[in-house]
């Protein structure tokens, strides 16, 4: 990545009109249009009226397009932007004149925003281009919300692979650093922009590769919750970018960051009462409450970078033993999280259909700690979470806020895939951050009392980990311009590090307050529409310039009932609380 020029202190001081195409350092171009935004009530309602001419909408009649599926009328509205002379700044990208079509990747309700959100992938010549993402936004009679894109123009690229893709399988083997499982790993051909060397490239993509150190290799695994300075950190998995035409590895990128029941109450690691729901197995109760499908292992001080295929461990239940308080801390804090996505967000479990959610006490990482029994750190390793503890048997579970980062580093996972690298992969810790303090904050009304600290008490002076109010106290930067710029092998280019900037626009956001002194926003106003951003508008390599607008969309659909002066006093805190850490538009 280069070097972020600062801008002049009198450049810095203008906001021209915000531009609808330009194009960014990961190769992206931008577009995005509201039906709730005033600058584009002109050109939405032209598009309306000339549906009556335009063929896919005139065979079936407006009133009837309610009636239609919505990927069909999302398909329609799409075609239609295209072709139409009134959104001039929205075009098909035609490198070498081949046309870019669009693969649907599927529809999916949004209850939080009252809305449906059909996405689609560009393809050229069937290829897919890496990080592309068209989002087309309904309302419940199939009328356009919104339309956002990212789209890539590979030019001078041929489609032709020159290596096999055995060949390419090869490479990555060869490729040094870990040990890597690519049995049942299938790469596939995609465009790829490769920001290191600002070019397009046709590559093999190889996607969630399991990686493990190689033997006397001393690193260390991705530490989710905090940097680890000594040496590169490793991740349970790894994408590798091998160019379909030379047959080299141009890029490596981090996957993951690092029965009968009955309620009880257990005393946690902070020694409060907490009821937690068990299972009931015969004469034995287990640590598990099926109701949300969350269930606790003892990983027994073992390693889980070495031993990850012991995972997740033995199953914890009584008696003869009591439940030991760092267990029913990672229990009923993980249940709080997983209700908090039920109940709050209207998901359901990290992958949003149920699946299970796992977590393992008692976890050492050797090359991460010299004192027996003690990690300081915590990680999301791709599959469940993982808690170290203090050297006096303290969790880093009894924190709710470090669980929910945890979790929601899954959600990712499961929705924008944000790689892990670069302002990508703070963007990826920020969004994990924000959710953590909101979670363990939720039940405070008033944002202005909230605890702003990350993982209060965990770090290896006791202190917290970070801190929204001011980020500067962790030794984060709290604006772009002084955005820190260090190698991949640091921090997977400071992605602890810069966080704090996006982390301080969330802190102003959800602090913001009115003329009249008021809170503009709630809590749940709050986490909606950054989750919204999150799951429904965020790609692979969204930046934090991506994270505003996608804030901005999800802010104007969520609110797009309220009066127009209402709803103008929310966007215009949203839009000062990115401008004021210089995330511009």
């Amino acid at each position: 990545m280069p070097p972020l020029k600062k801008m002049s202190s009198k450049a810095r001081g203008k906001h021209p009109r915000r531009t609808r195409r330009h194009k960014t350092d990961n190769g992206m171009r931008r577009f995005s249009m509201h039906a709730f935004d005033e600058r584009d009530a002109s050109r939405l309602a032209k598009l309306t009226a000339e549906r009556a001419d335009f063929p896919a909408f005139s065979l079936v009649g407006p009133a009837n397009v309610a009636q239609l599926d919505p990927e069909t009328v999302a398909k329609r509205y799409l075609a239609q932007a295209l072709q139409s002379r009134t959104v001039p700044s929205f075009t098909v990208p035609k490198p070498d004149n081949i046309t870019s079509e669009f693969r649907s990747l599927g529809t999916e309700t949004v209850p939080l925003t009252r809305t449906t959100i059909v996405k689609f992938r560009q393809t050229l010549g069937q290829i897919p281009v890496y990080g592309s993402l068209v989002t087309v936004e309904l309302d419940g009679a199939n009328n356009l919300v919104s339309l956002s894109s990212s789209l890539g123009e590979p030019k001078g690229v041929s489609s032709v692979a020159r290596i096999a893709p055995a060949n390419a399988v090869k490479a990555v083997e060869k490729y040094p650093g870990f040990k890597k499982q690519l049995a049942n790993v299938v790469p596939q051909l995609m465009y790829y922009f490769d920001k290191a060397a600002s070019k397009w490239r046709l590559v093999f993509f190889f996607e969630d590769v399991p990686v493990t150190p190689k033997r006397g290799d001393k690193v260390k695994p991705v530490p989710e919750v905090r940097p680890a300075p000594e040496a590169k950190p490793v991740p349970e998995y790894m994408d590798y970018v091998v160019d379909a035409h030379t047959g080299k590895v141009v890029a490596e990128v981090p996957r993951t960051p690092n029965m009968a029941s009955t309620v009880e109450q257990a005393q946690d690691g902070l020694n409060q009462a907490r009821p937690i729901r068990v299972e009931i197995a015969g004469a034995k109760k287990i640590l598990q409450d099926t109701s949300v499908n969350v269930q606790t292992f003892d990983f027994e001080f073992h390693d889980p970078s070495v031993n990850r295929d012991q995972l997740p461990g033995k199953a914890i239940d009584r008696p003869p033993n009591p439940w030991a308080p760092s267990a029913v801390s990672a229990h009923a804090n993980t249940v709080e999280v997983a209700e908090f996505l039920r109940n709050v967000l209207g998901r359901n479990n990290i992958d949003n259909k149920g699946g299970a959610i796992n977590g393992s006490i008692n976890c050492v990482v050797a090359a991460e700690t010299k004192v027996a029994k003690e990690w300081l750190n915590a990680s999301w390793n791709g599959d469940q979470m993982v808690y170290g503890q203090r050297q006096d048997g303290t969790s880093l579970s009894v924190n709710l806020d470090v669980v929910g980062h945890e979790i929601f580093h899954g959600v990712t996972r499961a929705t924008a895939r944000l790689e892990y690298a670069f302002e990508s992969g703070a963007l990826n810790e920020s969004y994990s951050d924000i959710f953590g303090v909101i979670i363990a904050n939720f039940h405070k009304r008033n944002t202005l009392k909230w605890n702003w600290q990350l993982a209060a008490g965990m770090s290896l002076d006791g202190k917290a980990l970070r801190n929204f109010r001011d980020p500067a106290l962790h030794k984060q930067p709290t604006h772009m311009r002084d955005y820190v710029q260090v190698l991949l092998k640091d921090d997977w280019g400071g992605v602890h590090t810069n966080s704090g900037i996006h982390n301080k626009a969330a802190y102003n956001f959800l602090t913001s307050i009115d003329s009249a002194g008021n809170l503009v926003f709630k809590p749940k106003e709050v986490a909606a529409i950054f989750y919204v951003a999150l799951t429904q508008f965020l790609t692979r390599t969204s930046k934090f310039s991506d994270s505003r607008r996608a804030v901005i969309l999800s802010a104007r659909s969520f609110f797009r009932k309220l009066p127009r002066t209402q709803l103008a006093v929310k966007l215009d805190a949203i839009e000062k609380s990115f401008s004021a850490v210089g995330i511009s538009q």
